[in-house]
């Protein structure tokens, strides 16, 4: 990261990594919320950054004790409060479970019954 800075710190030929006119931005906010506005973004919030990090890790399939510890959270409950799959998400959950009940509940064929095997003693 420091290797980063310093080099942009070069490219802009400023003392300042994060700049203006060679001026040093003074909150970090200031720029995002501009960007924001030109981007057309509404309802916007930093704690929103939050929750879709907590959700994008729980739909990659990540464990929710590891999305704890990510996101410092001591108690599992508040991590379960972060989690927010998208309905296209839930679709293809749902979708999964179909294919897993359908093959849990296919008939067997009645020629593989022939090659059943007692393990009884006699």
């Amino acid at each position: 990261m420091t290797e980063t800075l310093e080099g942009a710190k070069k490219v802009s030929k400023c003392e300042y990594a994060f700049s203006e006119n060679g001026k040093p931005y003074l909150d970090v906010k200031t720029g995002c919320w501009t960007a924001l506005e030109n981007a057309g973004i509404e309802n916007f919030t930093f704690h929103g950054l939050r929750h879709t990090f907590g959700s994008w890790l729980g739909m990659a399939g990540i464990d929710l004790k590891t999305i704890q510890g990510l996101m410092g959270h001591k108690d599992i409950k508040m991590t379960v409060r972060y989690s927010h799959p998208t309905p296209e998400h839930k679709r293809k959950a749902v979708e999964i479970l179909g294919k897993v009940t359908s093959i849990l509940t296919t008939q067997a064929n009645p020629d593989e019954n022939k090659k059943v095997v007692s393990i009884r003693n006699r």
